[in-house]
């Protein structure tokens, strides 16, 4: 049990926290009590392995695990129209699962989950790349199941509730501050008129029939990196950014790129083959026999941004675009993850940022600077 006050179909409705590094058991408590309770259901901490796929809309993703219940059509209805309410989804329904940002794909993932109706609902770190307006409706709508809740993470986004924390805690540690007026080049990087597209009006060869797309343009946008500085990319879930970062990417070869999620970065069978530098796999601790599918989700981060910055493609990576990197990272892999970023500041680098946890970016700015741009929300009509 999570803890001796926990009830499980008593009849006691109650949320509980827990906190913990990788390695603590957070994942490992919620699957034991998945496993124990008739009628549980449990988020993973993938997203996408809540999402079939085989469905053309939002809406019909929703549905299917009501289906597979049995779930009569008017009560399916009911439940589906709540649950895009509370969890801003009802812009999305009629919108392929596939053209969704990382935030609205784990806003759907919840959805799946939460309408469901079960007794226990397990949450693995449910707030991760969400962004504010988000997280609170999330938090709101958890407070609201008359379900046992627990919520598993790395930090404690729910306020007001029972929180337990597994294992000691380690205390941030963050690095020296960037001098910027020590580097030898001191401009900064530009990228003018950057237009990120998204959607495709033309059927792939891969595609059997044409499905419904959500196309759409941002920009054009002038980006200035500062050398040994960090760009701030701030908006809400599915505004751009990332299709604005892959559009960077394209623009020049020294630009590097994370994605949000970095098993999509995996494509060699050892971490030695993924971070070829020794130097890199010894300062982030990573074991160069082990593969990459098998390292937690804290050293998976640090090989990829290893993987990245020390990329041997005869280019130096001069601009990071470091999409959602916080994402999965707990106290020791943020430390480990700040000192690396500014390694790469001190040595005349930029860094584009995706990011939704005002805490890390109010760790980067301790020793780093920090410019902001806004992203504004796209008209949920453009492109279509």
């Amino acid at each position: 049990m999570v803890h001796a006050g926990f009830g499980v179909g008593g009849g006691c409705v109650a949320i509980t926290q827990i906190v913990g590094q990788s390695g603590s058991g957070l994942t490992r408590h919620l699957t034991a009590l998945y496993e124990s309770t008739a009628g549980a259901v449990m988020l993973t901490s993938d997203p996408r392995a809540h999402i079939t796929y085989l469905r053309t809309t939002v809406e019909e993703e929703l549905a299917f695990g009501l289906e597979q219940r049995g779930v009569e059509v008017d009560e399916m209805r009911r439940r589906i129209s709540a649950i895009a309410r509370a969890l801003n989804l009802d812009d999305l329904l009629g919108r392929a699962p596939n053209q969704l940002s990382g935030g609205q794909t784990r806003r759907l993932a919840l959805g799946t989950v939460l309408s469901l109706d079960a007794p226990l609902v397990l949450l693995d770190d449910p707030f991760a790349g969400l962004d504010p307006t988000s997280r609170d409706a999330v938090s709101r709508y958890i407070h609201t199941l008359a379900a046992d809740v627990v919520v598993a993470g790395h930090q404690a986004w729910l306020g007001n509730v029972d929180t337990q924390y597994l294992g000691q805690q380690p205390v941030l540690k963050l690095p020296e501050p960037v001098n910027q007026t020590s580097l030898e080049d001191q401009s900064d990087f530009q990228f003018p008129d950057v237009v990120g597209r998204n959607g495709s009006a033309t059927r792939r060869w891969w595609q059997f029939r044409k499905l419904h797309t959500n196309q759409f343009e941002i920009g054009p946008l002038t980006l200035s990196v500062p050398r040994g500085g960090v760009l701030w990319l701030r908006g809400a879930n599915g505004t751009g950014k990332t299709t604005l970062m892959k559009a960077l990417v394209e623009h020049d070869s020294r630009i590097g790129l994370m994605l949000q999620d970095p098993i999509d970065q995996v494509i060699d069978s050892r971490v030695e083959q993924m971070v070829p530098d020794a130097q890199l796999r010894a300062q982030f601790d990573l074991d160069g026999e082990a593969h990459p599918l098998d390292l937690s989700q804290r050293a998976l981060r640090l090989a990829q941004f290893a993987s990245v910055i020390g990329a041997d493609n005869g280019q130096k990576v001069e601009v990071l675009c470091a999409d959602e990197p916080d994402v999965g990272l707990d106290i020791t892999g943020r430390s480990a993850l700040h000192a690396g970023f500014a390694s790469h500041l001190q040595r005349g680098g930029g860094i584009v940022l995706a990011c939704h946890d005002e805490n890390f970016i109010e760790e980067l700015r301790i020793y780093a600077h920090v410019e902001l741009q806004e992203i504004t929300p796209r008209s949920p009509h453009a492109g279509r």
